[in-house]
């Protein structure tokens, strides 16, 4: 049986520090998609989850993160669409979790089934109590406890690949402990469930299969940034040349 590692590695970075430049890694079926967006901030945000997640899938992978392509079948009803995106690969290959909020962009990746959710914990929205069970909502004390709440339940929901095709509600959370889900999604010692430290005002957790996760959490600015550098030197060697290399005589 394959071993798998119980590590967990997360992401970040601010949407506003992925240009428009690295629009370049997107293959055709996401560019489409992201045509699709209506509003541009949401079209901002698609574009900094997804070249950061190619980004560090291509950097654990060693290949080319703009030849990465994503299978999106349902593992639950084979729809071709709207399954949870996997890396089309032979061989073993890391399971990821991408999520998006406000202007931070979030990506997870592990051996192990793997979810990630963020939210703005200032947005001063209504917590949505239809959500909670009757203990949770004893604990939600306002938004930034929902927030972080909601993060906990959605974290697992993408784990599984389920999305809200289950309710929030029949899973219940007690900090990071999980205390009750759908027989269908197995036992509650099946999973763990860390709060991700991110910049504030972001609140984030990571849900994995297994009982065992260690996480390790970095900001994606240096990597996208490297990565935007060095495509614009290679459109324009001129911009790397130094002085005498420039120089006409």
């Amino acid at each position: 049986m394959e071993e798998r590692s119980d590590r967990a590695d997360a992401w970040y970075v601010g949407v506003d520090q992925v240009p428009e430049s690295l629009a370049v890694l997107l293959d055709e079926r996401d560019r489409a998609r992201r045509r699709r967006i209506a509003r541009p901030a949401d079209r901002s945000r698609f574009l900094a989850a997804w070249v950061l997640a190619r980004l560090v899938l291509g950097q654990r992978l060693g290949r080319d993160p703009a030849a990465l392509s994503f299978d999106r079948t349902c593992a639950h009803c084979d729809d071709p669409a709207h399954g949870k995106p996997v890396v089309a690969t032979a061989g073993p290959r890391p399971d990821f979790s991408l999520a998006h909020s406000g202007g931070l962009a979030v990506v997870v990746v592990s051996d192990r089934a793997v979810g990630v959710d963020v939210e703005d914990a200032t947005a001063r929205e209504q917590p949505l109590a239809p959500a909670l069970t009757a203990r949770e909502r004893a604990d939600c004390r306002g938004y930034p406890d929902f927030a972080r709440l909601w993060t906990r339940k959605e974290a697992l929901l993408k784990a599984v690949g389920k999305g809200l095709a289950v309710h929030p509600r029949h899973i219940e959370v007690h900090g990071t402990t999980l205390l009750a889900l759908p027989a269908a999604l197995g036992r509650p010692e099946d999973y763990s469930l860390r709060d991700l430290p991110l910049p504030a005002p972001y609140v984030g957790s990571v849900a994995a299969l297994g009982s065992r996760l260690s996480l390790s959490v970095r900001s994606g600015e240096d990597l996208v940034g490297r990565t935007a550098r060095g495509r614009a030197e290679r459109a324009d060697p001129a911009r790397t040349a130094g002085p005498e290399q420039s120089t006409v005589t």
